[in-house]
């Protein structure tokens, strides 16, 4: 089979340092290719071809022509790729989509963001019959029609690169790894790990967002210290090597984002997750196993403390057991197979 896959521009795939989503769109690269089909990639620059060819595309600018003029293109180039493959599946934006849904190509349609009605009653309405949904977690689609269109598949972590570490760095300390922005929470992990009496790591990018900037020259780099220092941007090896060596990932989350990432590469290295009750964290977390969830930075700081009662092979377990790239492959392999049945081609 034949599959084109798409992923908006902003970072390559895959992702040279942050970039969550491009992860899982690269996941779903190698995952289709050891199925034994040809891959077809559209993707930002930098992006690697897995074989079937890589047509790159690029991100406009903020003028209204840019825009205008970047849509259309996107247009013409998925309506050109999507002419001889057998299923198309975006990792990408789902309102640009106008010319795979006129060619009647089955479509996979992936949600990384949160999802309101109207964003599935707008590919509906534009007659797109052979689609289906799928979203990341549980509380992300919830209460989201046509349920029977709907699938869920947890994203996933390459197990063999994130090795289990038995036993925490000594001396010990905790670790934030993301986007420095107020919605991932940093200051309230500074905080928390400030009154636990134990040292943080922070990992991650300040970000072009509107107000990112602001934010880190007043939240987070007045609070760096001796026992508070920011490494800044970092590759899987960094990555890895923090978390491994971490006694729990923080993970203060401010909204209610569809899934954390960064939540099960931390188990799979051994390293349990203390997340704020929000978004999809109930359903990664088991709570008093794999972590701790909690409501207000107090618990999230008394959580630090009690974190070395909790098995770190029961981490884990469980990210071998629910969110491997074995248990991704097979989730994907039936969602193409339903996703293609019937098809002429």
């Amino acid at each position: 089979m034949k599959v084109l896959v798409i992923a908006d521009p902003h970072i390559p795939v895959p992702p040279r340092t942050y970039g969550g989503t491009e992860r899982i769109a690269a996941l779903t690269c190698e995952t289709l290719i050891a199925l034994g089909h040809t891959v077809v990639l559209l993707a930002g620059p930098g992006s690697r071809d897995y074989g079937g060819g890589l047509t790159v595309h690029r991100a406009p600018t903020a003028a209204l022509s840019s825009r205008g003029w970047r849509k259309a293109l996107f247009l013409m180039m998925t309506a050109q790729l999507s002419a001889d493959v057998d299923l198309v599946i975006c990792h990408g934006r789902h309102d640009y989509l106008g010319a795979v849904i006129a060619r009647g190509v089955p479509l996979l349609l992936w949600f990384h963001n949160p999802v309101v009605q109207a964003d599935i009653d707008y590919l509906l309405h534009r007659g797109a019959t052979r689609v289906r949904f799928v979203g990341i977690s549980q509380a992300q689609m919830r209460g989201l029609v046509p349920a029977d269109r709907i699938d869920i598949v947890y994203n996933c972590v390459d197990t063999d690169g994130h090795r289990f570490a038995a036993r925490p760095a000594t001396p010990p300390y905790v670790a934030f790894l993301g986007r420095l922005t107020p919605n991932k929470g940093v200051h309230l992990a500074i905080e928390a790990a400030r009154r636990a009496g134990v040292p943080l790591v922070i990992g991650g990018n300040v970000t072009d967002e509107p107000g990112a900037r602001a934010y880190f020259e007043s939240q987070v780099r007045p609070r760096l210290s001796p026992d508070c220092t920011w490494i800044g941007p970092y590759d899987d090896r960094a990555k890895v090597a923090l978390l491994q060596g971490a006694s729990a990932l923080l993970f203060p989350i401010q909204w209610d984002e569809p899934f954390g990432l960064v939540m099960i590469e931390a188990l799979a290295c051994g390293t349990p997750v203390i997340a704020f009750r929000r978004g999809s964290t109930p359903e990664v977390v088991r709570h008093g196993q794999t972590g701790f969830l909690c409501d207000t930075p107090d618990e999230m700081s008394a959580a630090v403390t009690r974190v070395s009662a909790l098995d770190r092979a029961a981490c884990r377990r469980d990210a071998e057991e629910r969110f491997s790239t074995a248990a991704f492959r097979l989730r994907l392999a039936a969602l193409c197979e339903a996703a293609t049945a019937g098809a002429h081609r």
